[in-house]
């Protein structure tokens, strides 16, 4: 019994730092698209990452026979959501004109969260309550706030903020939209698979963003700095997270953990803001209490 206690609380702190590990992303992947270039961070990122899941998995004949068994359309399904949502959040953050509209990406980014309970009503039959539309509402508001937080709150400034930087903030929104596919149809296709197929997902990432780098020229200056980081990001919110948020999920108490995770957008801006030496303003923090406060009505306004 006691070895049961510990083992749920030894995979509830994995969780944990699942989400703290989640929180770097948006900073490391900003800091090494501005060295090595958006494409080029990419490929070394989910190639390597990727690369080093799946030969763990393909080399391991009971994790190959999991994988076996998830079916062919959660594959393709799934899959592909998982890729567009990777590639447009990456995209985002690295075409950014600055760190405070990488900020502002990050934190649309998390619309995630409310996008998912959203769409859990049709595609995993969740009863919706009148708390729903509001909670979204706040959230969305929020992404408002945040655009505004270095001039004055007006409509006309919010008009011309996305406008002047409309491709990454259109990125960030198909992430987050692509993700809360991919989260509820993962639920209904692959509840009852136990393989996970993410890393072959980060591969077919790095390959595809491969693919895009051959058309294009970067200039890449590499550094013990930058080699760093990108060890950093492929062996924290890559490679671990996932491992680490899957333990959590299967054997710790997921409630907690995955309300913990509410949390990611203030913890992201936070380390973003000191990594990217951006200033914030209180708009900001407004900004990330309402995107947070929006995903918890929407949790507390959707049943089973």
């Amino acid at each position: 019994m006691i070895a049961n206690v510990s083992e749920r609380r030894i995979a509830t702190t994995l969780g944990m730092f699942a989400v703290v590990f989640w929180g770097m992303t948006v900073a490391f992947s900003r800091s090494l698209t501005e060295q090595l270039g958006v494409l080029t961070a990419a490929c070394f990122i989910y190639i390597v990452g990727g690369g080093l899941g799946s030969l763990y998995v393909l080399c391991n004949p009971k994790e190959r026979r999991k994988l076996a068994r998830i079916p062919w359309r959660y594959w393709l399904g799934c899959g592909t959501f998982f890729v567009i949502n990777v590639v447009c959040i990456h995209l985002a953050i690295g075409l950014a004109s600055g760190g405070q509209k990488v900020v502002e990406v990050g934190l649309i980014n998390y619309l995630w969260t409310s996008f998912t309970l959203i769409l859990s009503v049709p595609i995993l039959n969740k009863r919706a309550r009148l708390g729903l539309a509001p909670g979204i509402a706040i959230a969305c508001g929020g992404i408002a706030v945040s655009t505004l937080q270095w001039g004055p709150l007006s409509w006309g400034v919010f008009v011309e903020n996305i406008r002047g930087d409309r491709l990454p903030y259109l990125l960030a929104f198909i992430g987050a939209l692509s993700w809360a596919l991919y989260s509820n149809l993962s639920g209904r296709w692959g509840s009852q698979a136990d393989g996970s197929p993410v890393p072959i997902f980060l591969l077919v990432v790095g390959l595809v963003f491969l693919v895009f780098r051959l058309t294009v020229s970067e200039t890449s200056v590499w550094s013990a700095g930058a080699a760093t980081e990108l060890a950093a990001i492929v062996l924290f919110p890559i490679i671990l997270a996932y491992v680490f948020w899957d333990v959590a999920m299967r054997k710790g108490n997921a409630v907690l953990v995955v309300s913990a995770s509410y949390l990611t957008p203030i913890l992201s801006t936070l380390t973003t803001c000191a990594y990217l030496r951006v200033a914030p303003k209180p708009m900001l923090w407004v900004a990330c209490a309402m995107v947070v406060t929006g995903a918890i009505i929407c949790r507390r306004s959707v049943a089973d």
